[in-house]
């Protein structure tokens, strides 16, 4: 048996949530969502192509929440609704529990907000000490009636805005559509001048985003905890925040999943799992654990001859397994195959299929 541990995002490798985004539809009705998706793909711009120093990717968790707060959310009620609206991936409570079984430490690594890891940690067993997210404190700020008001009118103006289109050949501000451009001027000054000057942009300061530099010294303060190194982890993930995290562990000689993953993710991973289960996830940690590294790579090149000799686990292991993965979808890719484009479709296809159009499209 191999030391091992597992440190696996949240949305989207274990819930289906976009937690930011619903809280955004539900509590600033009713443009909400498009709020967020404008404010996503100026971020994606600023990040992307600005490059700009002040912004970083994940920040639309923190760029969001002057307009929550404004609209009257709470510690208390974001706790209440994160714990009745987790979604989780199908069949995750059963490989959660599976996997507890073979004590090996599990940690969490979120972009989302802690309120909403806590209530999916309650689901799946996870200690809250394994949790790593963002963390900020809304009761801390005090929101007068006339910053909401001047809130509800900057939210008019980023929804009343032209989209936000970045094509993928842009490389400056002056490769997008001039409309384009006025938009991002717009939310420039909002975000930049604007609300940093209300006395609720002071949240902005009191903010800590888990993003994608935080998730990779995320990975190592888990490592430092339990006294293993990085050809011990395996870590999962499938979005933008996840790519640190995952080039570390892969250049570490661990193993680095992409989970239904977008083209970010599916970029630097060295297993790539398109399912509909979080099954398989359990079936790679055991072999992990009983076979190594060697194994779990057999597995994905399991056109290989000899790879099957690494599905023999002992019985206790593989029957919950098989059971977990009856009538599922699971494919299971190596970077090395000759079909990337196509696997990319596929793995995009199941974000899909999973977590519906809005929130697939999201980083």
């Amino acid at each position: 048996m191999h030391p091992i541990q597992l440190n696996t995002d949240l949305e989207g490798a274990l819930a289906l949530n976009d937690n930011a985004f619903e809280l955004c539809r539900d509590f600033l009705p009713p443009d909400g969502a498009l709020l967020f998706t404008q404010v996503s793909r100026y971020l994606d711009y600023s990040t992307d192509i600005a490059q700009k120093p002040d912004f970083k990717v994940g920040d639309i968790l923190k760029l969001i929440l002057p307009f929550l707060r404004g609209a009257g959310l709470t510690n208390d009620r974001l706790a209440e609704y994160s714990r009745h609206h987790v979604s989780l991936v199908p069949k995750a409570e059963d490989a959660y529990r599976f996997l507890h079984s073979l004590d090996f430490p599990i940690f969490a690594v979120s972009a989302g907000y802690r309120q909403f890891a806590m209530a999916v940690a309650a689901r799946l067993g996870f200690a809250p000490e394994r949790l790593y997210c963002s963390e900020f404190d809304l009761d801390h700020y005090e929101v007068s009636a006339g910053e909401s008001e001047e809130l509800r009118g900057l939210m008019g103006k980023i929804v009343a805005a032209p989209a936000i289109d970045l094509p993928p050949e842009a490389k400056s501000l002056d490769d997008l559509a001039p409309e384009v451009q006025e938009a991002i001027h717009l939310l420039d000054t909002i975000f930049q001048d604007t609300i940093p000057q209300m006395d609720l942009g002071r949240i902005y300061q009191g903010t800590t985003i888990m993003g994608g530099p935080e998730k990779a010294q995320a990975l190592e303060d888990s490592l430092a905890q339990t006294g293993l190194n990085l050809t011990n982890a395996m870590y999962v993930g499938g979005s933008l925040t996840d790519v640190p995290a995952l080039e570390k562990v892969r250049t570490g000689n661990g193993v680095a999943v992409a989970f239904n993953g977008n083209h970010h993710a599916i970029g630097v991973a060295e297993i790539i799992v398109v399912a509909d289960t979080a099954w398989p996830v359990a079936l790679l940690a055991a072999i992990f654990q009983h076979w190594g590294k060697e194994g779990v790579v057999e597995l994905a090149q399991s056109s290989r001859p000899g790879a099957s000799r690494y599905l023999v686990l002992p019985e206790a292991m593989i029957e919950p397994i098989a059971m977990g993965l009856q009538g599922s979808t699971f494919n299971l890719y190596h970077p090395n195959t000759s079909r990337r484009e196509d696997v990319l479709r596929d793995s995009e296809a199941m974000r899909r299929r999973l977590r519906g159009d809005a929130i697939a499209g999201l980083g």
